[in-house]
């Protein structure tokens, strides 16, 4: 009789797979466990080094459940490339000819070298003009079938040795090997006059460049630091005793090593990367569709590059900007680093960006126009809530607006002690919300935001013990992509320009058409010096944070939710 134990399991791996499907047939439960297992076929394990590819997944089923389709659309990509490569690597026709080429060479070497050079001489004399010519004709289609292929047959059984006869019309193929023969017998009659060379091959088998070695996917490079070790090292000092780091920005250094090491095939020294990889990293980088580790989970840089281009309609791809703002730039700040710590001798990411020219572009972001502004501001989302309880959304949409915040993630830093009175104004200090230094800036609040009850807000949430202004907002981008994923297009904004970062845009356009000095206006939005001495300097009677509430609060941006 079968123990409860033992139908449990296997009622559940059954139903577990039936209710998966087929695509988890690689998900593996033992132990209490869940693994990914992918076998590796034979003739693909001197590729990828490994008789099975294996991902543990844990022992939560929903998570398991998550991580496998990705996982097994990595492995499968994986393996995938090493078939790729190792058709790449097959011999091929022209391969086979250059080796029947040497063969026939070396055979006449030792036909000389056994009977003496004057009598090969004198054999070939008699027999050399005969076969030039009737391979001649071959090659010129005036010989066909049988007694063609008798003719050629030395090189035609050759050839199938090599399990390499491509499915050519028959007539086309023997013209093709006929030069390769033309060739030989050149080269010997060369011989026959003391040329001390050989000469080149007019054939285009014999032309035709050689199929890559095989090769592991992770070769030796060398010891040393891996890029994923020394950007942890370089985390670890400039987060050192109070020194900060933004979190988004140490998380875009990690994701630049990762790119990098994906393209390279593997974590790798360092101090094996050279100039010659990071250009061919910034030709990758140019064919990469945008947002790729979440368009194609599980497949690496190369796989996703592949992937898209199989598309009927491929992704975008990343922006030249982009490339050069953050991917390239993030590596050359960690090889800077690197090479100043001794890690590696110099940078091979110094200099490498992709020319941008410098014609016209399109913006790819734009400000809101009023209509947009009544779209997003005049929805149920704010209209059919009451102000008292209106929550993330719509403060963080509002606060968007009148502070000109960089990203949702700036917003999403702000504490509720960064909030007080200054000077007689009520302010935001985004010290600590900004990643950088211009950005760091002290933003008072518009008279706006007091009318429809922000301060109150602020003191409702000091009551209850919260610490941050969105206490529950993680990650750091979510309301950035809920106004792109539903919000936006909910209300019927479809300008594809129009994202989160249009609000900033939106407020320097109102401070412009405001009239606000420039001056001015760059202090609210974070371009100009906001130090102490930068903040304080200025008319006795007029300090420069009464001039940016001043100019802040001649903006009215006619929102449906303020008019009431």
């Amino acid at each position: 009789m079968l123990s409860k134990a033992f139908c449990y399991k296997t009622c559940y791996k059954v139903c577990y797979k039936r209710r998966v499907g087929p695509a988890m047939k690689y998900v593996s439960f033992a132990r209490g466990r869940y693994a990914v297992r992918v076998t590796v076929p034979p003739e693909l394990r001197a590729i990828v080094g490994k008789r099975e590819l294996v991902e543990p997944l844990g022992a939560d089923k929903r998570e398991a459940e998550r991580r496998a389709h990705g996982v097994i659309a990595g492995f499968l990509a994986t393996l995938e490339d090493a078939k790729e490569r190792l058709e790449a690597s097959r011999p091929t026709l022209g391969s086979v000819a250059k080796e029947y080429f040497r063969s026939e060479l070396e055979e006449d070497d030792r036909g000389r070298l056994e009977l003496g050079q004057e009598t090969v001489v004198g054999l070939n004399r008699e027999t050399l003009a005969v076969m030039a010519t009737y391979t001649r004709m071959v090659a010129s289609g005036q010989m066909t079938g049988q007694t063609a292929e008798e003719w050629l047959s030395s090189f035609i059984d050759f050839c199938e040795k090599k399990g390499v006869l491509p499915d050519l019309p028959k007539e086309e193929l023997l013209k093709v090997l006929a030069h390769v023969e033309m060739d030989i017998l050149a080269a010997i009659e060369a011989r026959d006059k003391g040329t001390l060379t050989t000469p080149e091959p007019k054939s285009s088998l014999l032309n035709e460049p050689d199929p890559e070695p095989m090769a592991p996917a992770h070769q030796d490079r060398g010891t040393g630091k891996t890029l994923t070790e020394i950007v942890a090292a370089f985390h670890r000092e400039r987060t050192a005793g109070n020194r900060t780091l933004a979190a988004r920005t140490m998380e875009e250094h990690r994701t630049a090593v990762r790119m990098l090491e994906e393209h390279l095939g593997g974590s790798v020294p360092a101090r094996s990367i050279t100039r010659k990889d990071m250009l061919a990293y910034k030709d990758a980088l140019l064919q990469t569709p945008s947002r790729y580790s979440i368009r194609f989970p599980g497949l690496t840089l190369p796989q996703a590059i592949r992937a898209n281009a199989k598309r009927a309609t491929p992704y975008p791809t990343l922006d030249p900007a982009t490339i050069n703002m953050k991917w390239l730039s993030h590596v050359r700040t960690i090889f800077h680093w690197a090479m100043n710590n001794g890690h590696v001798d110099d940078n091979p990411a110094a200099g490498i960006r992709v020319d941008e020219g410098k014609g016209y572009k399109e913006p790819t972001r734009v400000p809101f126009d009023q209509d947009d502004l009544a779209k997003l501001f005049g929805s149920g989302l704010y209209l059919d809530t009451p102000r008292d309880q209106w929550a993330t959304e719509q403060w963080a949409l509002l606060l968007a607006l009148y502070t000109g915040a960089r990203s949702s993630s700036e917003l999403a830093r702000i504490r509720l002690v960064d909030i007080y009175r200054e000077q007689g104004i009520d302010v935001i200090n985004l010290a600590l919300a900004s990643k950088n230094v211009r950005s760091k800036r002290i933003v008072p609040i518009h008279q706006h935001l007091i009318d429809l009850g922000f301060l109150d807000h602020v003191e409702r949430m000091r009551k209850h013990g919260k610490t941050r202004l969105f206490p529950d907002w993680e990650p750091e981008d979510k309301v950035n992509r809920w106004f792109l994923r539903s919000y936006r297009t909910k209300v019927g904004v479809t300008d594809k320009r129009k994202v989160f970062h249009s609000f900033r845009h939106t407020l320097k356009t109102a401070l412009a058409r405001y009239g606000v000095n420039r001056d001015v206006s760059d202090l609210i939005t974070g371009h100009k010096d906001q130090s102490v001495g930068g903040i304080y300097i200025g008319d006795a009677a007029v300090t420069m944070i009464q001039a940016m509430a001043e100019g802040l609060n001649r903006i009215d941006f006619k929102l449906p939710v303020v008019q009431e």
